[in-house]
């Protein structure tokens, strides 16, 4: 798990963003909050987190304050702005990434991703949120099965149900939505490309853009793309 805290004088914000955090970042424990600069860098400097959300524009001090103070500590920050011109000095500044105001639960997910890519490098470790999950539980009539993460192919959501499809041409159905499945699934591999799909990346053959956006897997479906996923698919695909 990541560790985090965040920092925003405005409650709607901290609320806003705890709930997306809590939505698509799994790996990602709240640890504290601060509504202030001063209080923000008491709490970082006392807990050190892995990560740091940082409001830029703040009474009194505002959060590129907050980033001088807490120079030698090693968190790595993200800067939430609802204003594009900070974004430049922040990274300048020496912030890992910055979100724009209303922040956008795919850009949140991927910024995360890219932040526990990094923050794993600096600590040689695994902390990915399904590290140690590499095999899913799937209830079924006649009792429980066991399945690997990288013989999934996709997930398709059918209703209250979720089918499986594996690598070798077997299907599961399961009585539970996709979402629970989705918060088990290593976001590094799997993406959720449309509201009833999600795909293994590395099942991926090839990139369909004839009458909309479609991938053709590895076992020959065809699952849809969903326009406001494209580009975060391709991004995706490019850093399996």
């Amino acid at each position: 798990m990541l560790s985090a805290i965040l920092v925003d004088d405005e409650e709607k914000s901290l609320k806003n963003l705890t709930i997306l955090l809590n939505e698509y970042c799994n790996n990602v424990e709240i640890i504290n909050t601060a509504s202030n600069a001063l209080q923000a860098v008491k709490l970082i400097l006392s807990n050190k987190p892995d990560l740091v959300f940082l409001d830029v524009q703040m009474p009194g001090y505002n959060g590129f304050d907050v980033l001088e103070q807490i120079g030698e500590v090693s968190s790595t920050v993200i800067f939430t702005t609802a204003h594009k011109e900070y974004a430049i000095n922040a990274l300048r500044k020496g912030a890992f990434d910055y979100l724009l105001k209303p922040i956008d639960g795919d850009d949140l997910k991927n910024c995360i991703l890219r932040a526990t890519e990094k923050i794993s490098k600096e600590k040689n470790l695994d902390l990915s949120p399904n590290a140690n999950k590499g095999i899913i539980e799937l209830s079924v009539k006649d009792g429980i099965i066991f399945i690997r993460q990288e013989k999934i192919v996709r997930l398709e959501a059918s209703g209250s149900y979720t089918v499986f499809f594996m690598d070798n041409d077997i299907k599961h159905l399961v009585s539970k939505s996709m979402k629970e499945y989705e918060a088990l699934l290593d976001p590094t591999v799997f993406f959720r490309c449309h509201n009833s799909h999600i795909i293994n990346l590395k099942m991926v053959a090839k990139f369909n853009n004839n009458n909309g956006y479609f991938a053709e897997l590895t076992n020959g479906s065809v699952v849809e793309i969903a326009r406001r996923s494209k580009d975060l698919f391709l991004q995706r695909l490019k850093n399996i």
